[in-house]
C-alpha cells in the first residue's frame, strides 16, 4: 500500500511538471509569433511594395480629360429682324477626382465676335466625365467683338446634368445665368444659356447634338435691346 502511494505522488509531480512545461512552452511560442524580427518586416516591406505597384497599375487614373469640338446653326432674334447664322466652337476639360477646370472658345465670324470662357468644376455626384454625373460651375465668359466695339466680362454661375439611359447612350443639360455687367456699347447686360441634347459614345469618342438657346438682354440710356440665338450643335468629344 505504502508503495502504491509512492507511486501515485510520483505520476502526480511527473504530471505537474509535465503541465508547467507545456505551459511554459506555450508561453514562449504565443511570444514567438508576436516576436518582430528584421527579417520578416522586410518580408513585409516587399509584399507592401508589390501590392501597391499591383493598385497603382490596375486602380483608374484620378485624372480625366476631354476634348471638344461642335458645328453651330441658330438663329439671331434682335427683336425686330431674324437673321440665319453659324459658328464653330472648342473646348477642352481636365479633372483630378472630383474638381476640374474647363475652357472654352468661339470664333464666331458672321457675328464678329470671340468668346473665351473659363470655369471651375465641383462634381457633386458620379465618379466620372464619362459616366452619370451632377456638376456645379463657376466662370467668366469674355466675350470681345472683333472690332473693339464692346468688351463683355460676364461671371457666372452654372449646372450640368448628365445622364446615361443605357449603357452608351444618354441625354445631357447645362444651364448658366450671366450676371449683370455695365459696358459703353450695350449698357446694363445680363443673360442666360440653356444647352440640352442627347449622345451615343463608341468608346472614348462620343457624337453628340444639343439644342441651345442663348438670351441677352440689355438697357443703355433708358433703352431696352435684347438678343436671342436659338439652334443646334453638333459635334465630337473624345475623353482621355
Amino acid at each position: 500500500m505504502f508503495l502504491f502511494l509512492i507511486v501515485l505522488l510520483a505520476l502526480h509531480a511527473t504530471a505537474q511538471e509535465n503541465n508547467a512545461a507545456y505551459s511554459m512552452q506555450k508561453r514562449a511560442e504565443q511570444r514567438a509569433i508576436k516576436r518582430f524580427t528584421l527579417k520578416e518586416w522586410m518580408e513585409n516591406k516587399d509584399r507592401r511594395a508589390l501590392m501597391d505597384l499591383w493598385l497603382s497599375i490596375n486602380s483608374p487614373s484620378p485624372y480625366e480629360f476631354a476634348l471638344s469640338g461642335s458645328y453651330i446653326q441658330y438663329t439671331l432674334d434682335s427683336g425686330t429682324l431674324k437673321t440665319a447664322k453659324k459658328s464653330m466652337d472648342g473646348s477642352f476639360d481636365a479633372y483630378a477626382t472630383l474638381i476640374g477646370i474647363t475652357g472654352q472658345y468661339q470664333n464666331n465670324i458672321e457675328e464678329s465676335f470671340n468668346d473665351v470662357t473659363g470655369m471651375l468644376n465641383v462634381r457633386i455626384f458620379g465618379n466620372s466625365l464619362q459616366g452619370t454625373h451632377l456638376t456645379l460651375h463657376y466662370g467668366l465668359r469674355t466675350r470681345t467683338d472683333s472690332n473693339g466695339a464692346y468688351r463683355l466680362n460676364q461671371n457666372f454661375p452654372a449646372v450640368t446634368l448628365q445622364l446615361y439611359m443605357t449603357k452608351y447612350f444618354g441625354v445631357q443639360g447645362h444651364y448658366r445665368i450671366y450676371m449683370p455687367v455695365s459696358e459703353t456699347f450695350y449698357g446694363d447686360t445680363k443673360g442666360d444659356e440653356l444647352n440640352a441634347g442627347v449622345f451615343i459614345d463608341f468608346g472614348p469618342v462620343r457624337i453628340f447634338g444639343d439644342w441651345y438657346e442663348e438670351r441677352q438682354s440689355s438697357e443703355l440710356n433708358g433703352v431696352n435691346s435684347s438678343l436671342k440665338r436659338t439652334g443646334t450643335k453638333g459635334g465630337l468629344k473624345i475623353f482621355f
